[in-house]
């Protein structure tokens, strides 16, 4: 009798320490009617210090530890009997089975000796729940953190404590008063709203100011108000995978709004990035994009020495040169934009080096693609030097640039690739209604020398 009063007075005394905790048997006279008392008690483990959590490379500090919980069942004729009658067990989000036995081990060779009925030693009178409780709540850490360290055997370990913390910052967060920059009012944090950058901006503010941005299709401000811009100098970079990734990459990801903004404008605030990024890239590598024929949403190349580009909207696969459907890698087809010259002229010049500008410009442009035109500028060039060549036979026509040879004939020339008519000395456009008035005209420098030049002539 003395046992089961005993057991009544500490469960009193449990339930005004801890509030929280729950029984099944809530008043004495069920207490002492009864063999069994089951219950759950949610405690946080009291962390004297901060611990240190790693894993790897891998590292982060927590101060506290989200809140776990103990279920008990207590045989009231065994109690104070720690081993025979009390069954615990601990639901938590991070202890491990290996935790488990070792808090278990440690209360045992704690208390053990003063609540084992079996021994000599046992103290009828031990408030052994209020020793149990104290103990998970005040003394375990010293048993789970060495030295205030969790080293992690595994990704999966460190990700619940990562978890964790997350939870810890967000509840300290909510607790606490911030200032929204915006309408520079004080509001609690559960009313504000951290951004990728970790600014808080209050709820309110977030909707209005975002939504405003995003309909009016400003996106270069949908980005933190209090963080300074600075735009990224794409000519820095020397590769097309990180120019990719950086234009592709937006200050607030895409899915930041979810839950915060109404689907619509999430959708208009996705289509409009996407679309907006690929107008940039189009500026900056002129062979990287280009509108689909078909549907004339964007597409962007992944590799960017490639001709053949595909649709992610609609699949329509299609030549990024001639802007037709697809027609193999053999088929020659005309080129819709054109390097400028500069740029192929100083990558001429680096030819023969290893330098950063090189990188950059192969990029900006296509390795494979800038190397093509560089060599077809050379090959123009001797080309030209070949025409100015004193003697040469060779000229070009004034509209296409293809070089033609005179064999025979007069010096009246037409091109046998764009039908245009010029003249083969000074390579002019001759009149088609009258292409020999260039040679009868007294101001022509080419005034009577139709047929100078010309095998047999005199």
């Amino acid at each position: 009798m003395g046992e089961r009063a005993n057991l009544t007075d500490d469960l009193k005394i449990l339930r005004d320490m801890y509030p929280e905790m729950k029984t099944c048997n809530d008043s004495h006279n069920e207490i002492m009617d009864s063999s069994k008392v089951t219950g759950i008690l949610p405690f946080k483990v009291s962390l004297p210090e901060d611990i240190t959590v790693t894993y790897n490379d891998q590292r982060l500090v927590l101060s506290e530890l989200t809140e776990d919980s103990l279920k008990f069942t207590i045989d009231s004729t065994l109690y104070p009997d720690l081993r025979r009658g009390i069954k615990f067990t601990i639901e938590s989000q991070w202890m491990s089975q290996r935790d488990q036995e070792k808090i278990r081990d440690a209360i045992y060779q704690e208390f053990g000796v003063f609540t084992d009925s079996s021994l000599d030693t046992f103290e009828p009178s031990t408030p052994t729940l209020m020793l149990l409780f104290g103990f998970l709540t005040s003394d375990i850490a010293k048993e789970l953190f060495d030295c205030n360290e969790r080293h992690c055997n595994s990704q999966e370990e460190f990700k619940l404590f990562a978890a964790i913390s997350s939870v810890i910052e967000r509840e300290k967060m909510e607790r606490s008063n911030f200032d929204c920059c915006i309408c520079m009012e004080t509001k609690k944090g559960s009313k504000m709203i951290a951004l990728p950058c970790g600014h808080l901006l209050c709820l309110l503010c977030t909707k209005s100011y975002f939504k405003a941005l995003i309909e009016e299709g400003n996106l270069t401000r949908v980005r933190c108000p209090e963080c300074e811009y600075q735009e990224l100098d794409l000519n820095k970079l020397q590769s097309y995978s990180e120019i990719k990734k950086v234009i592709f990459e937006p200050t607030i990801p895409l899915d930041f709004f979810k839950g915060i903004l109404c689907d619509e404008i999430c959708l208009r605030y996705a289509d409009l990035f996407y679309s907006q990024a690929a107008s940039k890239l189009s500026q900056h590598c002129l062979y990287a994009c280009v509108t689909c024929r078909r549907c004339n949403k964007w597409c962007v190349k992944e590799d960017l020495n490639d001709s053949m580009i595909e649709c992610k909207s609609c699949e329509y696969v299609f030549c990024f040169d001639c802007l037709h459907s697809w027609h193999g890698y053999v088929n020659r087809c005309g080129k819709k934009v054109e390097m400028p010259r500069n740029v192929i002229e100083e990558y001429v010049e680096l030819m023969d080096t290893v330098s950063e500008r090189k990188r950059a410009l192969e990029a900006k442009y296509g390795k494979k693609i800038i190397e093509h035109e560089a060599k077809d500028f050379l090959a123009e060039r001797m080309l030209d030097l070949a025409v100015e060549e004193e003697g040469s036979d060779l000229q070009r026509c004034p509209k296409c640039r293809t070089v033609v040879q005179r064999s025979e004939g007069c010096n009246k020339m037409k091109c046998a690739i764009c039908d245009t008519m010029f003249c083969y000395l000074c390579a002019v456009d001759l009149y088609p209604e009258d292409p020999y008035a260039h040679f009868k005209n007294p101001k022509s420098g080419c005034y009577a020398r139709l047929f100078e030049g010309m095998p047999g002539a005199s």
